[in-house]
């Protein structure tokens, strides 16, 4: 069985950069802003506690260290308010019991099947990944891993949607046999009508280097 991982995960970098750009934007109004009131800096920094030196430092883009809370004080007091909000932005850093589960399931495949990590979807604008995508097979096959069961109705809306827009004929989900996933799972009437086969049937059938017949859960 060959196995693709990536090697570096370019994420963490390119938020440092998105962090100092705005870092430098806030800096940059908050400066504008200050001089526009007419308020000095070492004015400025005593009214949230910090000195004329620091808020030099963050006008000028230069203070890695500046809080959230710290900007928006800041903002606020020349008349400005801050505010935020997130955007999905690609799959995010597992942790080790994901990797392990994930690796527990490759070392059950075929020598004939080939399979890639963190598979991407075309085209997506949000950069979703499937956690692992089968090939080697007449059918390429997605694998969802998911260590603790929560919210079942959204898991499966989003695995649904990932075998939509990944245009993959199989889906299966990979869960990590606790006894609290385990008894989750025996009241899950919906998901298991979404993804009926089961773990032997499955496991036989890539353990075999065949693709299962349908969707299906993989408790390890």
């Amino acid at each position: 069985m060959l196995c693709s991982m990536p090697v570096r995960d370019p994420r963490l970098a390119a938020a440092r950069r998105r962090g100092s750009h705005l870092n430098r934007m806030i800096g940059l109004e908050l400066r504008t802003a200050r001089r526009m009131a007419g308020v000095s800096q070492a004015t400025l920094g005593s009214a949230v506690g910090l000195s004329d030196s620091e808020v030099s430092r963050i006008e000028h883009g230069a203070a890695d260290w500046l809080t959230v809370m710290h900007a928006s004080e800041l903002l606020g007091a020349v008349g400005l308010s801050l505010w935020g909000k997130t955007f999905p932005e690609g799959p995010p850093l597992r942790d080790a019991a994901h990797l392990r589960l994930l690796a527990d399931f490759e070392a059950r495949l075929s020598p004939t099947i080939r399979c890639h990590r963190e598979w991407p979807i075309p085209g997506d604008r949000d950069r979703r990944a499937v956690d692992l995508v089968i090939t080697g097979l007449p059918r390429s096959i997605g694998v969802e891993a998911e260590t603790v069961l929560e919210d079942l109705q959204a898991l499966e809306r989003d695995v649904n949607l990932k075998q939509r827009d990944a245009g993959l004929e199989v889906m299966l989900l990979l869960v990590r046999g606790s006894a609290r996933n385990r008894r989750v799972l025996r009241a899950a009437d919906a998901l298991r009508r979404s993804f009926p086969l089961h773990t032997r049937r499955v496991l036989a059938a890539l353990g075999g280097g065949r693709e299962p017949v349908g969707n299906g859960i993989v408790i390890l």
